[in-house]
Parts: C-alpha cells; sequence; structure tokens
C-alpha cells in the first residue's frame, strides 16, 4: 500500500513538475513573439495559441500539487474557531467533497474530450489543433486532483496554513 501511496504522490510532483514546464515554455514563447514582433517586424500566428494551451495544461497539472502542499487558497474563518475534534472533521469533509467533485470533473472531462475526438475537432487558427489534445489536459489534471485528494484523505489530520510541506 505505501508503493501505490508513493506512486501517486510521484505523479502528482511530475504533474507540478510538466506545469512548470509548460510555463517555462509559455514564458520563451511570448518573449520569441515580442521579439519577432519589434525587432524583426514578423508577428507569429501560432505564439498566443500555445502559450494559451501551456498556461491552462499549468493550472490543471499543477492544481493536484497545491491540494498536496497546501498551496490554494483557503478560507478558514469556521476552523480556526472550532476545537481539534472538529478541525479533524472539517478536514475529512472538506476533502471528501474535493474528491466528489474531481471524480465528477474528471468523468465529464474525459467524456468531452472522447466527443471532440470523434468529431474531430480543430482549432479556427492556422495550426488546425486538434481539439482533444489541449483539452485533454483537463480531465489528466482531474486524474491528478483525484488522487490528491484521496492521498488527503488518507493522511487525514488538519493542517495549519501558513508554510508548505
Amino acid at each position: 500500500m505505501k508503493k501505490i501511496y508513493d506512486f501517486f504522490d510521484l505523479l502528482i510532483k511530475v504533474g507540478a513538475y510538466i506545469a512548470g514546464i509548460f510555463i517555462l515554455i509559455t514564458t520563451f514563447i511570448i518573449f520569441f513573439e515580442i521579439v519577432s514582433r519589434a525587432v524583426f517586424g514578423l508577428p507569429t500566428a501560432w505564439t498566443t495559441e500555445i502559450s494559451i494551451y501551456a498556461i491552462i495544461g499549468s493550472c490543471f497539472l499543477g492544481s493536484a500539487y497545491a491540494v498536496r502542499t497546501y498551496s490554494h487558497i483557503t478560507v478558514d474563518l469556521i476552523v480556526n474557531n472550532v476545537n481539534d475534534f472538529w478541525k479533524t472533521i472539517l478536514a475529512y469533509v472538506s476533502n471528501a467533497l474535493g474528491l466528489v467533485f474531481s471524480i465528477i470533473y474528471m468523468v465529464y472531462g474525459f467524456i468531452h474530450v472522447i466527443h471532440t475526438f470523434d468529431l474531430g475537432v480543430t482549432s479556427a487558427s492556422l495550426l488546425r489543433v486538434p481539439m482533444f489534445l489541449p483539452e485533454l489536459l483537463l480531465p489528466l489534471g482531474g486524474v491528478l486532483l483525484v488522487a490528491a485528494f484521496v492521498l488527503q484523505l488518507i493522511d487525514g489530520g488538519v493542517h495549519e496554513g501558513g508554510e508548505h510541506l
């Protein structure tokens, strides 16, 4: 069981690294677009579309890591004003609700990607990117979120905000 736990924890970290790489790619292609347009007077037709896909991918692939490291935004008004027993209960409830949302999101994301693939939808730009490819990043992020919330439920307990793991 420990190996499965460690595997999914590693998978979440890999998703975070890929999200970081997507942010770097976005930075470089936007820089390229600025230089190409300002210095050479040759704007590109592909940088905006690719950077949008990379930013979307970084958000969805990195969200599970944010859950695991408690880096996401939390509203802790109630949690800070109850005893430890209720803090633990609220932690389990919020992680269980996050898991339910993530499962629904993942399932419907995959259904949408399958429909997009079946219809052969491509982007309206000159690149004609098959849309199932960038859309696939969303349910893959959902898989990572499901894993993150399951691991949170296994870990149990309450995290005091303010620091990272």
